[in-house]
């Protein structure tokens, strides 16, 4: 009884952690732009919100825990948070948000020292830039607007995406799962250190540029470079090659890490 009773505390007090959070209505909003140094997750959603929950589990002694937050809160008491960056107006989220036009800036002002991670929902077919600084990293799924993300050393995570894509990455690794490929704008995609691995609809049309000083893994077939009708098979870092007879620029490029391309 008593491990029970223990358990279903450990439990209410994840939930009552994970349940704070803020909205705020994107009419008239086409671009969401996002910096935040800690681990970001967006999911795509059908809605007109954007949601925002700061993703702390508590994982301690949760009475201690509880007794901790309400000594603080009685510190603060009477006390307005003041930010180097901006003002707090996400109801104590530590969030500026700003309207410029039909661009929304969404700016952290917390250190990533003091986030354990952020969830945001956005509509799916809303435009994202988001920056996860030096050591945050970006995973986002479902989307089908054009999406840029940079991040440091964090990793790219993307799922059920469509693009345009532009991701950069100086050390992190890049995931990226299409579910189809927009055709509208080009496609950019490079990390300076690590492994890239994209998987894309075998019937996608693209005009394909992939560069490294690593190895391009495929399962798709396109012609081997060749020079004065030879084949290159050594010194060129760069395979050009149309998928499909050729269609939108898909631009892949890691100094350093091999390339995966993948046929779904």
């Amino acid at each position: 009884m008593k491990k029970i009773l223990i358990l279903l505390l450990f439990v209410t007090s994840i939930l009552s952690a994970q349940e704070k959070e803020f909205k705020y209505s994107l009419s008239g909003i086409k671009k969401v732009v996002l910096a935040s140094g800690t681990k970001i997750v967006l999911t795509a959603e059908n809605t007109s919100e954007l949601v925002l929950t700061d993703n702390k589990k508590v994982r301690n002694n949760h009475s201690g825990h509880e007794d901790h937050q309400k000594e603080k809160a009685e510190k603060r008491k009477g006390l307005t948070a003041v930010y180097p960056n901006g003002k707090d107006n996400s109801d104590g989220f530590g969030f500026s948000i700003t309207k410029e036009g039909s661009v929304l800036y969404v700016t952290d002002l917390k250190s990533m020292y003091q986030r354990n991670g952020i969830n945001l929902t956005l509509p799916k077919t809303m435009n994202i830039s988001v920056n996860a600084g030096n050591l945050g990293s970006v995973s986002l799924e479902g989307f089908t607007g054009e999406v840029e993300v940079a991040t440091n050393v964090g990793k790219i995570e993307m799922k059920n995406v469509t693009g345009p894509i532009t991701a950069n990455t100086s050390v992190g690794k890049i995931d990226i799962d299409f579910d189809k490929v927009s055709q509208t704008s080009p496609i950019t995609i490079s990390s300076s250190v690590s492994e890239i691995d994209v998987a894309i609809p075998a019937n996608t049309k693209a005009d394909l540029e992939l560069r490294t000083q690593g190895t391009v893994y495929t399962n798709f077939d396109f012609d081997t470079p060749k020079k004065k009708g030879l084949p290159n098979v050594s010194g060129n870092k760069s395979i050009n090659s149309k998928l499909n007879n050729g269609g939108v620029k898909i631009y892949i490029k890691s100094s350093m890490g091999n390339i995966y391309l993948r046929k779904k």
